[in-house]
């Protein structure tokens, strides 16, 4: 287990809430390393696709340090200084002075953030280390729990991943009374295990909403078939909007599609 001091801004800004409701507007997105359609690695890119989304929290995996010649530092800062975000990134793998993980972008203060390692069936044949990483935010209706994910290839793995992911170190450690949000690249789709285990715990935003141009697939991006990148939410939030951000952009920035959220919460929990 480890308490990950991260690289962070002290830039916040805290939203005001509007309409007797707090609505806050979640991302998750796969960046394969900035890594373009033209095998570029461009940053740029990715800030611009994650600005325009206006997003407050967004859920990042696959970053990386190290791609850019000259640049060791990792993508989740060069991203955080990009969007004026504080940022906490997990270095799930390390090999010198390349590092490969998680981030978690935000406009709220961090509380608190944790991260750990998922199990492995075996390194020998699989040595592609996973993990997650969890957030406490800090809002104006109090901490908002976020947590993000890229679970195995596998599916024996990736049961084993979930398993762990439900348990108290994880979900269970957040008090029933909290909000969460639960993001990540679950390598899996809306007829598997794990996502139908996931749904007995949490909602599927894109599921939430009577819409039907919904749900829609986020892989891949310039032919997107699988809906691999979801959005859960604890009961105490109400989407609002649910969008799969598809364009000229976002079929170029990466080999997934940025999925997007509007989350409203009832005024029993403004604080004066």
């Amino acid at each position: 287990m480890n308490t990950y001091t991260a690289e962070n801004h002290s830039k916040a800004q805290k939203l005001s809430p509007a309409n007797g409701e707090f609505v806050v507007r979640v991302m998750t997105y796969n960046i394969h390393s900035c890594i373009n359609a033209k095998r570029k690695v461009n940053p740029e890119n990715v800030a611009d696709v994650i600005r325009d989304s206006d997003a407050d929290i967004i859920a990042l995996q696959e970053v990386d340090t190290g791609k850019t010649p000259g640049e060791n530092r990792s993508q989740a800062q060069v991203l955080g200084e990009m969007l004026d975000m504080d940022y906490v990134f997990f270095p799930v793998e390390t090999n010198g002075l390349r590092a490969f993980g998680l981030a978690v972008l935000s406009r709220f203060p961090f509380q608190d953030y944790y991260y750990d390692w998922l199990p492995n069936n075996d390194r020998k044949i699989n040595p592609r280390r996973r993990g997650a990483v969890r957030v406490t935010l800090q809002t104006p209706v109090g901490p908002i729990y976020c947590f993000n994910t890229h679970l195995s290839l596998y599916k024996r793995e990736r049961s084993k991943q979930l398993k762990a992911l439900l348990d108290n170190k994880w979900l269970l450690s957040v008090p029933e009374n909290e909000p969460v949000i639960f993001c990540g690249d679950l390598n899996s789709g809306s007829l598997s295990k794990t996502y139908r285990k996931l749904t007995q715990h949490l909602i599927d935003v894109q599921k939430s909403l009577d819409d039907p141009l919904l749900p829609r697939p986020t892989f891949h991006s310039r032919s997107p078939l699988l809906r691999l990148d979801p959005i859960f939410i604890s009961q105490h939030f109400s989407p609002l909007t649910v969008e799969v951000k598809i364009n000229s952009e976002t079929r170029t920035t990466s080999d997934h599609l940025p999925l997007i959220a509007d989350l409203a919460m009832k005024n029993t929990r403004l604080r004066g």
